[in-house]
């Protein structure tokens, strides 16, 4: 039995969990039912389950094999506040096959090794798979591949690093008009903060990407205002410029501070996304293989989006690709179009395609051990 028979024996089962989380979508951390379908799902089919995982209620790891070498396939399930308008459905359908796919591939030709498809919750808030990283979850894992729903058939052609910043200007209240003079205006430090900003974009790295809003701006006009706070995100292609962001960022926001006589509170958020890390022998075979199963992958593509894979790309030899799940036209990720794209039949036989790419791969790893040794090269 070859990969796409074995893909194609167990796709009905998997398509009804693909409906199903659909259906019923979980923001980050909350994923319970979506991880509980899936191990399910896997324990059915001999695989060994382990939840929680990596100290995350909703992560999971499932196993086959024994010994080295290890190879995992990364599975999300995540929703949106508006639902699965990122098509995470799709990306642990595909998971799951390729899983499945893989599992009996080695039972036949008595391959070594574990396949490992982990479960990594919350990728579009909280950073799941850099908690998971920190607490020992990949440790034994050599490699590892993911798949993303998308208008286009690609490699990802490289993450963005993103750090969020969380800004509060302290100053004293007054009246506006009887005493001014005896207030310290916090608004005005938010004020020169953007203003700040706005003088630094003609020197920004040409991968430098700074945005922000104004979440507390003061209550009421004839108050000088004692707190005003601002949310803000930076992005850049490498992780050496987004260290560069981050320092000239903090730099302009205590400058704000020093000239309005405010006290500034700067917070980062934790589990900033990390740029991903490319590995050249992964990615050639993914993209031959798309050419082989007929996917036609672009020679070229850009993209700016940031995941919490690329951080575990930086420790770990990995590869994402994309697929299209888009039978006619395109949409954007995070749109009501794509939301409804992501729940048709038509995209989740894309997501069954990219689960042989990913099938494809594995096994290499495994049975070819110059290519085992050109990906974990240091």
């Amino acid at each position: 039995m070859n990969i796409k028979e074995s893909i194609q024996l167990c796709a009905s089962d998997i398509h009804e969990i693909s409906e199903v989380i659909h259906a019923n979508p979980e923001l980050g951390f909350q994923e319970r039912q979506a991880c509980e379908w899936q191990t399910n799902f896997l324990r059915k089919h001999g695989f060994e389950i382990v939840t929680p995982y990596g100290s995350l209620e909703t992560a999971y790891r499932a196993e086959y094999g024994s010994g080295t070498p290890v190879f995992a396939i990364l599975s999300e399930y995540d929703a949106l506040p508006s639902g699965h308008a990122c098509g995470h459905n799709l990306i642990c359908s595909a998971a799951l096959a390729a899983a499945v796919a893989v599992k009996k591939a080695m039972e036949q030709a008595t391959i070594h090794g574990q396949i490992v498809i982990i479960g990594t919750p919350a990728e579009e808030t909280h950073g799941g798979k850099i908690i998971m990283l920190n607490n020992g979850a990949f440790a034994d894992v050599e490699a590892f591949i993911l798949c993303h729903p998308h208008s286009v058939n690609a490699l990802d052609p490289g993450d963005l690093a993103v750090s969020r910043f969380d800004v509060e200007f302290i100053g004293k209240a007054a009246h506006a008009a009887a005493a001014p003079y005896s207030g310290i205006n916090a608004l005005d430090a938010v004020n020169l903060l953007f203003a700040g900003i706005a003088c630094w974009r003609q020197q920004l790295p040409p991968s430098g990407m700074v945005h922000g809003i104004i979440t507390d701006g003061g209550d009421a006009p004839n108050i000088i205002p004692e707190h005003t706070s601002a949310f803000f995100y930076l992005r850049s292609r490498d992780n050496k410029t987004q260290q560069e962001l981050e320092q000239r960022f903090s730099d302009i926001a205590r400058g704000a501070a020093l000239m309005t006589g405010t006290a500034l509170k700067l917070t980062q958020a934790p589990n900033s996304y990390s740029a991903d890390k490319f590995n050249q022998p992964l990615r050639a075979d993914v993209f031959k293989t798309m050419q082989e199963l007929g996917l036609n992958p672009l020679e070229k593509y850009e993209s700016a989006i940031s995941t919490d894979y690329a951080n575990v790309s930086q420790v770990i030899p990995g590869v994402n690709f994309f697929f299209n799940i888009m039978e006619n036209g395109s949409a954007a990720l995070h749109s009501e179009a794509f939301k409804a794209a992501a729940a048709t039949d038509y995209a989740f036989a894309a997501s069954m395609k990219a689960a042989e790419v990913m099938a494809k791969t594995a096994l290499r790893f495994f049975s070819d051990p110059d290519f085992r040794q050109d990906v974990c090269a240091p």
